[in-house]
């Protein structure tokens, strides 16, 4: 995700934030080493530079604060959810597929929609 967000952000001449919502602190914590971890090492198609210079800030942030952002997450995340376990699809699963960046092809797993752990 830290990769696709560099891209995008790319395509203008801003910076972004990384907002999470807090789960528990073990959690919480691996969340903030993993994000020192990319910061560092970068991944396989961003150089650590580029994150630093595209994204300055990872923000944990509770519930509680009711961040919008935060609370589309949780209503995007519910169908994806829903389609990759095998259960049945509702309308919201619908509109949120459309949505999905695809490949020249039109496929949208390994595009848009991209499951781990791989298999």
């Amino acid at each position: 995700m830290v990769e696709r967000f560099c891209f995008d952000i790319d395509q203008g001449s801003t910076s972004g934030v990384i907002i999470a919502e807090k789960r528990n602190p073990t959690l919480d914590r691996q969340l903030e080493l993993a994000w020192l971890n990319l910061k560092i090492q970068g991944t396989q198609y961003r150089r650590a530079t580029a994150i630093q210079d595209r994204i300055f800030a990872l923000n944990i942030r509770a519930k509680k604060d009711n961040i919008a952002g935060l609370q589309l997450a949780d209503l995007v995340v519910s169908p994806i959810g829903r389609h990759v376990l095998g259960k049945q699809d509702k309308e919201d699963w619908r509109i949120v597929a459309e949505k999905f960046r695809r490949s020249p092809r039109g496929e949208v797993e390994g595009y848009g929609l991209v499951i781990l752990p791989k298999e």
